[in-house]
C-alpha cells in the first residue's frame, strides 16, 4: 500500500509539472530560413544574367554576396556575370523573430560556363593586291601575328566578311565580282554559294556588309539588307528600302541587345548617312546624316559604335578618321585615323580590350598595315604592316 502511495505522488507531481511548463511554452516563434533558387540567361554562359528567386521563410531583411565583388540588398535580385566561373553565392537573412533555430544563411555555387572552351581566338580579313583578292587569319595570343592564308579562290574586292562560329564557317564578298565564298574556319574547302551571274541568284550583285544572325546569311546590296540559307539557298530581298535610305549599306552590323541592325550607306551613288532599325526593317532612323561612312562595329553592351568615314562639310563628321560614339551618333569623337584610302573593317578583341581597324594607302598596294589601339584609341600601333586590309572580323571558333 505504501508503494502504491509513493508512486500516485511521484506521477502526480510528475504530470502536474510537465502540465505547467507546457502551458508556459505557448506557440513558439516562426523561425527565419533562407532560401532561394535561380535561373541563368544565355544557356549559363558568360556574359549572363542570373535572376534569383528569394524563397527565404520569416525574414525582414537580405543581404547577398554573388562572389564576383557585387552585392544586393534587394528581395530578388538580377546580377549579370561577364566572366566564366564557379561563384559561391551566399544570402544572410534578418530574422523577424530572435530564436536559437533560425537559419539565417544559405550558400550555393553557381557555375558559369565559357562559350570559348575549345575555341581558338582569330582575327579573320580579307585583302587585294595587284593578282586579285585574299583571305587571312591570324590566330591571336600575346605574341607577333603570324598570317595563314585561306586556299586561293577568284577574288577581286572582296570588301565583306562574316563567321559562322556555330558551323565554323567563314563567308567572304566580293564587291566587283558579284559572289559569296564560303570556307572552313582554318580556310580550306572553298564554295561558291552565291553567284549574281547565276539565274536565280542575282540578288547577290555588288554585296559589300555581311553578318550572320541565327540561321541566315545577310548581306546588303543596291535596294537594302538581303539574306539567304547559310549555303546560299532561298536568296530572297529581305528588307526593301526602295528609294529611300539605307539603299546600299556598305556595313552593318547586329546588336542582340536591342534587337536592331545598325548600318551605314553608300555615299558614292546615295546620300550616305548612319542608321538603325528594328531587326525586321522597321523604325529606320537615320541618325547621322549624310556622313561618308565606310565601316562600324558595336559594343552594344556598352552603347557604343565605332564608325570610320571620310569626313564630308556640314556634317558631324568633316574629317576623314576612325570616330567613336553612342549607339544614336551622338557624343562623337575622333580616335583615329585611315589613309588616302577608305577603311573598310573594323574589328574588336574583348579578351585583351583591343581595337583593331585597317589603314590603306592605295587601293591594291601592300602599303597599308593594320592598327590596334585601346578601346579609346590610345596606345595606337603598327600591329601588322605591308598588307592591304580590307574587312575584318575577331572570333572565337573551333578550328
Amino acid at each position: 500500500m505504501k508503494r502504491i502511495l509513493i508512486f500516485i505522488t511521484i506521477l502526480a507531481i510528475t504530470t502536474g509539472y510537465y502540465g505547467c511548463e507546457k502551458y508556459e511554452l505557448g506557440t513558439p516563434d516562426a523561425s527565419t530560413i533562407a532560401d532561394f533558387s535561380y535561373t541563368i540567361s544565355n544557356s549559363g554562359n558568360a556574359p549572363c544574367q542570373v535572376t534569383f528567386t528569394n524563397k527565404s521563410l520569416n525574414a525582414k531583411g537580405y543581404s547577398w554576396d554573388f562572389g564576383n565583388g557585387k552585392t544586393s540588398t534587394e528581395e530578388n535580385p538580377v546580377v549579370t556575370f561577364d566572366n566564366p566561373g564557379l561563384f559561391t553565392i551566399k544570402l544572410t537573412c534578418t530574422p523577424e523573430n530572435d530564436v536559437h533555430y533560425n537559419q539565417l544563411v544559405k550558400t550555393e555555387a553557381v557555375n558559369i560556363k565559357d562559350p570559348n572552351a575549345g575555341f581558338t581566338q582569330v582575327l579573320y580579313y580579307t585583302s587585294r593586291s595587284s593578282a586579285g583578292g585574299g583571305v587571312h587569319m591570324v590566330i591571336m595570343n600575346d605574341g607577333a601575328p603570324l598570317v595563314q592564308n585561306f586556299e586561293t579562290v577568284t577574288l577581286s574586292r572582296p570588301y565583306g566578311i562574316a563567321v559562322d562560329t556555330i558551323n565554323r564557317k567563314v563567308y567572304v564578298s566580293d564587291y566587283s565580282l558579284g559572289v559569296i565564298y564560303r570556307f572552313d574556319a582554318d580556310g580550306k574547302n572553298p564554295v561558291k554559294i552565291l553567284d549574281a551571274s547565276v539565274a536565280g541568284q542575282e540578288l547577290v550583285g555588288s554585296p559589300e556588309a555581311m553578318m550572320i544572325v541565327g540561321n541566315k546569311l545577310y548581306w546588303g546590296s543596291p535596294g537594302g539588307i538581303f539574306r539567304s540559307d547559310l549555303d546560299g539557298k532561298n536568296p530572297e530581298h529581305y528588307i526593301n528600302t526602295g528609294s529611300a535610305g539605307p539603299e546600299y549599306p556598305l556595313d552593318m552590323q547586329y546588336d542582340p541587345v536591342k534587337n536592331k541592325i545598325y548600318l551605314v550607306n553608300d555615299k558614292v551613288d546615295y546620300p550616305g548617312g548612319y542608321f538603325s532599325m528594328n531587326f525586321d526593317g522597321s523604325s529606320i532612323l537615320e541618325h547621322l546624316n549624310d556622313i561618308d561612312g565606310t565601316a562600324i562595329e558595336l559594343i552594344p553592351s556598352e552603347n557604343k559604335v565605332y564608325i570610320t568615314a571620310y569626313g564630308v562639310i556640314d556634317t558631324p563628321i568633316t574629317e576623314n578618321g576612325l570616330y567613336l560614339g553612342k549607339t544614336d551618333g551622338t557624343a562623337l569623337s575622333k580616335i583615329g585615323d585611315f589613309g588616302s584610302k577608305a577603311t573598310w573593317g573594323i574589328t574588336i578583341d574583348h579578351k585583351r580590350k583591343k581595337l583593331f581597324w585597317g589603314y590603306k594607302i592605295s587601293n591594291s598596294g601592300q602599303d597599308g598595315k593594320i592598327i590596334r589601339s585601346n578601346l579609346d584609341g590610345s596606345g595606337q600601333e603598327d600591329w601588322l604592316t605591308g598588307i592591304s586590309p580590307h574587312a575584318m572580323q575577331v572570333a572565337w571558333i573551333k578550328l
